[in-house]
């Protein structure tokens, strides 16, 4: 990449804010942006799920004072008294492993709840790239647009010092002169674009559109690593992870269901006395429904159905991921021939621009070969900004898709 194709992305005004690297806007990103937050939260409730499936069930107590004799004030103390007071106390004792069963349940889950948040993470990484990248190009656009504007003054200038002493006609004169508005077009269409844009930006960074210049990367995207070993990393991607993971849940569920059609047992512990002499009488007691007509058998079915489901959400999870992959190193190669294509015509535009205006302010040249190799040169110069600036979009766009991160995007 040339000096001065490095350097036209800095030029940019400096009294609005400190530079904002894409480094600096994803850390940014990530801590700060409303949807993350939102899904950050999603995913800590999973959290909770844990703290349920480590409780166990809650004994009962029971207590009761019956046959009372009304008339005699609850003191009956007759011979053959049928007041009876008793105190019942039932623990369910949980068999099975179904308590380990749920926690193990519960732990995948966590780790799945984590996983798709590293998706959304990666997911809404894209778009802030292309926000990211759409804000640099418009500060690009609008450096140059200001700078060939005031080129631009200077051809005007010469143009009426010619015209004054008669080395050129009015007509041309005026030709060179309206010329002016299209550039004064392009620099407050610059502008526009350049403040909504970084608007839609802010919004994303949960920052103030004033706080925000883009600045860009000091070199061009490096060579493009083997297609191989891109697709060879696409199993850790957040999504291929987490489709791998459900498939663990799935089976945790299953063990959970069979876990579950086997019957609990409630043992008991009872005191009871009788009246009138109301001596203290102990007992103990054990209960189990008998699994005879409902042995679980038809949530113990749906859950296996389910490990089939995930086996088949993963492999094709997989294979979307592997399409992705290709797809962004496609469209990386084509981002990188673009660029170098545009770069070398924008060195001719270049040479031939910088040529004619001497020629112009030198000797003389025809107006329509002057204005023509003006426009050629910023269409050139446009050109091959926006094919820097999608080259690296291609280039962030490949890493993403290929299970490669940023920064660490818990934030937590």
């Amino acid at each position: 990449m040339s000096r001065y194709t490095a350097l036209l992305l800095f030029l940019v005004p400096n009294v609005f804010a400190t530079s904002l690297t894409i480094d600096s806007a994803v850390k940014q990103f990530v801590e700060h942006n409303y949807d993350l937050q939102i899904a950050r939260h999603t995913a800590q409730k999973s959290r909770a799920d844990l703290i349920t499936a480590k409780e166990r069930p809650n004994p009962v107590l029971l207590g009761s004072y019956e046959f009372m004799d009304l008339n005699n004030r609850f003191n009956a103390t007759a011979r053959g008294s049928d007041a009876q007071l008793t105190v019942l106390l039932t623990h369910p004792i949980e068999t099975g492993g179904k308590r380990d069963r749920r926690i193990d349940v519960a732990m995948h889950s966590i780790t799945f709840s984590d996983l798709i948040y590293d998706e959304t993470v990666r997911e809404q990484l894209i778009s802030l790239i292309d926000a990211y990248y759409l804000v640099l190009g418009d500060q690009a656009d609008l450096a140059n647009a200001q700078d060939n504007t005031n080129a631009y003054n200077n051809i005007v200038t010469v143009a009426k010092t010619k015209l004054d002493h008669g080395f050129l006609s009015l007509i041309d004169y005026q030709k060179i002169s309206l010329q002016s508005i299209d550039y004064t077009k392009e620099v407050e269409n610059s502008r526009l674009a350049l403040l909504q844009d970084r608007e839609a930006l802010a919004a994303l960074l949960a920052l103030s559109s004033s706080d925000i210049i883009a600045t860009a990367p000091i070199d061009s995207p490096l060579l493009l690593p083997s297609l191989e070993d891109l697709l060879a990393k696409t199993t850790e991607r957040p999504d291929c992870k987490a489709a791998k993971q459900n498939l663990a849940i799935a089976d945790a569920a299953l063990s959970l269901e069979k876990a579950n059609g086997v019957p609990n047992v409630t043992l008991g512990a009872e005191y009871a006395s009788f009246g009138p002499t109301y001596e203290p009488l102990a007992g103990v007691n054990v209960s189990m429904p008998l699994p005879i007509y409902d042995r679980n058998e038809g949530d113990i079915e749906k859950a296996r159905i389910s490990t089939l489901q995930a086996s088949s959400l993963y492999e094709k999870t997989l294979r979307m991921a592997k399409s992705d992959v290709i797809q962004s190193y496609e469209a990386a190669q084509s981002r990188q021939s673009v660029y170098k294509a545009m770069s070398e015509g924008f060195s001719a535009a270049k040479e031939l621009k910088e040529k004619q205006e001497k020629i112009f302010a030198l000797k003389g040249i025809s107006v329509l070969e002057l204005l023509d190799a003006q426009k050629s040169y910023r269409e050139y110069q446009k050109n091959m900004t926006h094919a820097l600036i999608d080259l690296h979009i291609a280039t962030a766009h490949l890493k993403l898709n290929s299970g490669q991160s940023f920064i660490d995007s818990k934030g937590y």
